[in-house]
This record gives C-alpha cells, sequence and structure tokens, in this order.
C-alpha cells in the first residue's frame, strides 16, 4: 500500500477520534452522571443541546395574565426541557409599538408574539414571520378550529399565525327591561332600530350604543356586501348609510356613544343604556359592572356578519432551530381542545375550538356567552392584512366619532374628507 495514503488515513481517523473525544467531554460537563458506560435514549435526548427558551412577548393583563401563566406553567411541567419566558408589554398600544421598533433590528425580537393580523403586514412581507403552513399538518384536528379564525390567519395562501385569544362582538341587554316591556332580542339592523326607539319611549334612556366604533362602521360596510379595503369608496351610498343609521338614532336620542366612559360597560351596568354591542371578553367587566342589579341577557350581535377580533400569535424568523421548535410545541399546547376549554371559562375569550365550544365542560361553567357563541360566529369576518389597515381602521373610528360629535354636520362632506384621508394612508 502506498504509504503516504496509510498515513494520511491514520491522521485522519485521529483527528476525527481526537474531535469526538472533545465533543463528548463537553456534552458530559452539561449533564446529569449516568453510571456504567451506558447511557439511556431519554437521556441522550434530554441533554442541553435540546434545551430552548422561548421568549413570548403579550399584553394580557389582570385574570387574563393569570391563567397564561398557568397555561404556561403547565406546559413547562411536561416539557422541563423547554422555558417559557412570558414578557407582559402592558397593553396592545404598547406591543404594537414594540413589534415595529424592534422590526428594524430583527435580532431584538422575541421568539414569539401576540398580534394583530394586520399588524404584520410589514414584517411577513420583510420575512421576519415563520410560515407556519406545514405546523398546520401537526396541529391534532386543525379543522377543528373555527374556520372564521382560520382564514384569519392566512396572506398569500400561507399560514402565519394561530388563533389564541379569540372574540367576536355580541349583544349585551338588560333581560329585565325586555321582559317588563315584552321585546323580542333583535336579529336584524332594522328590529335593533324599532326595540330601540320602544325602550327610549318607555324608558326615557338610550337604548344602545357600541364599544368600538371602527367595528361598527365595518361591520356595517360588511353588512351591506363591500369589503373595507382601498377599492371602497367610502362616499358611496353603502358608507353613507352606516353613518346616517347611527346618527339618526343620536339625533333622536336611542342611540350614544361611548364618549368619556371609553366602554360601554360601564353605562350599561349603571342602566343608563338598556343595551350595547361589544366585546364577548368583556364579560367579566359586564358582570362587575351590573353586579345583582338586573339579570343580564347575551345575544348574537344583530348585525348578520360578525367581526372576528382578538389576537393571534406569530412566531419570528431566523431563530435558533430548537428556539422554534419549542415555540411549535407551545403553540400546539395552547391551541390543543382542553388548553382552549380552560382558556375561555377563565378569561372570557372564545374558545378557538368547535370541540372546545360544544364541550359540556365549557358550556356548563356558567359563562353567560357559552350559550350563544356558536351562533354568535357562525359568519366572521375579518379586516383584509394589506399595507395601512390598521391604520385605515382607526381612522373610521375617528370619523365616526366626529360626525356623531356634531349632529348637524354635513355627512358628505365629512365623507369626502374621509375619502382624502385614506387616499394617503392606501397608496
Amino acid at each position: 500500500m502506498n504509504l503516504k495514503k496509510v498515513i494520511t488515513s491514520a491522521l485522519t481517523l485521529a483527528l476525527a477520534l481526537g474531535l469526538t473525544a472533545c465533543g463528548s467531554s463537553n456534552k458530559d460537563e452539561n449533564s446529569n452522571a449516568v453510571s456504567g458506560n451506558e447511557t439511556s435514549q431519554q437521556e441522550t435526548e434530554n441533554t442541553t443541546d435540546e434545551k430552548a427558551t422561548v421568549v413570548f412577548w403579550h399584553a394580557m393583563n389582570g385574570e387574563q395574565e393569570k391563567e397564561l401563566t398557568k397555561l404556561a406553567d403547565d406546559f413547562m411541567k411536561e416539557h422541563p426541557d423547554i422555558t417559557i419566558e412570558l414578557q407582559n408589554q402592558t397593553g396592545y398600544q404598547e406591543l404594537q409599538q414594540k413589534i415595529t421598533a424592534t422590526s428594524t433590528s430583527p435580532d431584538d425580537l422575541p421568539t414569539m408574539t401576540q398580534a394583530y393580523p394586520d399588524w404584520m403586514f410589514n414584517p411577513i412581507k420583510d420575512g421576519l414571520v415563520q410560515d407556519l403552513t406545514d405546523l398546520t399538518k401537526d396541529i391534532e384536528d386543525y379543522d377543528d378550529i373555527l374556520e372564521g379564525f382560520r382564514k384569519g390567519t392566512e396572506f398569500d395562501g400561507k399560514v402565519y399565525s394561530m388563533p389564541f385569544n379569540k372574540s367576536t362582538e355580541i349583544l349585551w341587554y338588560n333581560k329585565d327591561i325586555f321582559d317588563e316591556l315584552k321585546l323580542d332580542v333583535p336579529t336584524s339592523y332594522e328590529e335593533l332600530e324599532d326595540v330601540s326607539k320602544k325602550i327610549t319611549e318607555e324608558k326615557g334612556i338610550p337604548a344602545i350604543g357600541w364599544d368600538s366604533l371602527s367595528n361598527y362602521y365595518t361591520t356595517f360596510i360588511a353588512n351591506e356586501g363591500k369589503d373595507f379595503d382601498k377599492d371602497f369608496d367610502v362616499t358611496s351610498d353603502e358608507s353613507k348609510k352606516a353613518v346616517e343609521y347611527y346618527l339618526d338614532g343620536i339625533k333622536d336620542g336611542y342611540f350614544r356613544t361611548a364618549g368619556t366612559d371609553k366602554y360601554m360597560s360601564g353605562p350599561f351596568g349603571n342602566e343608563q343604556v338598556a343595551m350595547y354591542i361589544g366585546s364577548n371578553a368583556g364579560e367579566t367587566f359586564v358582570k362587575e359592572a351590573v353586579a345583582d342589579k338586573f339579570n343580564v341577557g347575551v345575544a348574537p350581535a344583530p348585525t348578520g356578519k360578525a367581526v372576528q377580533q382578538g389576537t393571534d400569535v406569530f412566531v419570528f424568523a431566523n431563530k435558533p432551530e430548537a428556539e422554534t421548535k419549542a415555540a411549535y410545541e407551545f403553540i400546539k399546547y395552547i391551541t390543543s381542545k382542553d388548553a382552549q376549554i380552560e382558556w375561555g371559562i377563565k378569561t372570557g375569550y372564545i374558545p378557538a375550538r368547535e370541540s372546545s365550544i360544544e364541550a359540556d365542560e365549557y358550556q356548563n361553567s356558567g359563562s353567560l356567552i357559552g350559550p350563544v357563541i356558536k351562533d354568535a360566529t357562525k359568519d366572521l369576518f375579518t379586516t383584509p392584512v394589506v399595507a395601512g389597515a390598521d391604520q385605515a381602521y382607526q381612522e373610521a373610528g375617528t370619523m365616526m366619532e366626529t360626525v356623531l360629535a356634531d349632529p348637524d354636520s354635513d355627512v358628505d362632506k365629512q365623507l369626502e374628507n374621509f375619502q382624502s384621508t385614506l387616499d394617503g394612508i392606501w397608496e
């Protein structure tokens, strides 16, 4: 045999053995000692190479944060090699601002975050968000997740998020007033107007208000068969009809706005209105505001289509493989049937799965929304994930607030101004 080849082969083998020994030594320093010369397969799998920390930015507070913390703790008990580090960003506005600001230095982004889909348009376009399409194949009974929620996770034919703390709008009403006046719960805009006029005439108070004027406007538009996007003409008849429906109620005293109260649960609990349309996630606030003053009724919003609300969870791209895999495991856990039942009961959010909603544990939990949420989520829509969508949505609320604050304002002129504002946003 050629002596040169023999020497080369020997050196190569020695080098390989030396590197293997070094690698084994480093790993052993961070592993639990094992008696004898054999290591079990389980102990091999649980080495530090597989440990991972998942940093999760969120905006949950109060009971919602307590339950999120419990879910994370329960998950870590089942997955001792994974640490879930919850980082509360105070509120949604602060969370959105931090995501936007940190996107300019992607290395500082967390493993995953809560976010509304329209917040993530630019990060997705910039390749900062993990494509989760393949993950959906690993999630048990993925089709069990409500169709309206699943649709909201898609962008350009790919899945970029998973539904988590989801909600929609429902009708909260004073059941005692409805029983006293022998009123049927409204199921359409027309019926809502008629019932509201009767309540105001009999009780001398505004009948109803909406928590969110942005939601009011975009929902009305959706029920006129239009999408609130760059192609929608806000000076159109459908848009004017939406504005004037609420404005007529303000003029005649049977509608009101939240105003300085910010949310309608306060005026509702203080019996200043007989109904309001707002998030199902407001159940704890309704119960606190009403206490034992009257019986609360709950029904699907009388709007037909209802807006899909609440945030999804997104995973940021270009993280270490172990970190990304750990985030996937956590997502599968918090979107599971049992976790979503618990999350829905404790927080008032809608369980993201049909099986969770239908479960006896959820239906018999004492939740006010449980018995109606299946009907309330039959026809959900979501605002499009396009550039400028979030800002345009906010401007819709500002426009409505401006008009309703001045019942004598020129609606056509206000809508022309609104269109000009949107032209600058959508371009």
